[in-house]
């Protein structure tokens, strides 16, 4: 990611959105995420700095993570004096351009039941899995302030796994931008259309909250180097359930909902992740 120019890597980017209607026209995915954002404060009446508490979240967690990019604690102050990118998408609603490496051992259930296990660690089962669909381009969905690829995922992986948003733990989204953050607690059912922004506001979403979010630091300041991003989340969400997150370990967790986008929204895979003996 940080071998070419900014620029370049901007582009490329780019090419994940759809080239015809936004790519062609120079949109790229702060620009498109920005069109996300205005729209949805206009929408449902809420200001620049209502989303703050999803990046503060995540840099506080990113602290206490050796390998998170960004060991920078961030403040109301901060995030609202820091540069805008399109408005009103400002720096600290993105997340950093960055390299990562992430990897994870998959096993049948047999196999894993009877492979030694470092320090007796509980095994992990991957409980369901699903992927959710949309327009690539935003000017192709019947609402545009609805994450449909994350709430057909969502609906999907619930329906598999036999549970609903109550009985999640942990919720490992994919908060590359702040405006992301908000559209997907509510396509994942936590938060009604409009009531996403709010969330997690008296902290709901910190590493003690009743749904802890971005543990590790999340795209936001853990970093997001794209192609590594969806295996780190289930890493970060493999070692909060086998309690071996350290100082960002939540409460007993046993059950993580695990989901990670493509596109503005367009490709959405979710995975529900439970601690099993």
């Amino acid at each position: 990611m940080t071998h070419a120019p900014r620029d370049t890597t901007t582009a490329a980017l780019a090419t994940a959105a759809d080239w015809e209607l936004e790519g062609c026209d120079g949109a790229s995915f702060v620009s498109l995420n920005a069109r996300l954002m205005a729209l949805y404060m206009d929408t449902y009446g809420v200001a620049a700095h209502d989303f703050a508490h999803f990046a503060i979240n995540a840099h506080a967690n990113a602290l206490h993570n050796p390998h998170a990019f960004l060991h920078k604690r961030l403040d109301m102050e901060t995030y609202l004096n820091s540069r805008v990118l399109v408005e009103p998408v400002k720096l600290c609603d993105a997340p950093p351009i960055c390299d990562g490496a992430a990897a994870i051992l998959l096993a049948s259930a047999a196999v894993a039941r009877h492979a030694p296990r470092a320090g007796g660690l509980p095994l992990v089962r991957v409980r369901a899995s699903a992927i959710g669909t949309d327009s690539l381009a935003l000017a192709g969905r019947t609402n545009t302030l609805q994450l449909e690829g994350a709430a057909i995922s969502s609906h999907r992986v619930y329906q598999q796994a036999g549970v609903g948003p109550q009985n999640i733990d942990l919720f490992e989204l994919h908060d590359a931008y702040t405006i992301i953050t908000a559209l997907s607690l509510e396509a994942a059912g936590f938060a009604k259309p409009g009531e996403g922004v709010h969330f997690g506001k008296e902290g709901a979403i910190a590493i003690d909250g009743t749904l802890p979010i971005s543990t590790m630091g999340g795209l936001k300041a853990r970093g997001h180097p794209v192609g590594a991003t969806g295996v780190y989340q289930l890493v970060e969400a493999y070692q909060q359930l086998t309690g071996t997150a350290g100082a960002n370990q939540t409460k007993d967790p046993k059950i993580a909902l695990v989901q990670n986008i493509g596109g503005t929204g367009a490709t959405v895979v979710s995975h529900i992740l439970t601690r099993e003996a």
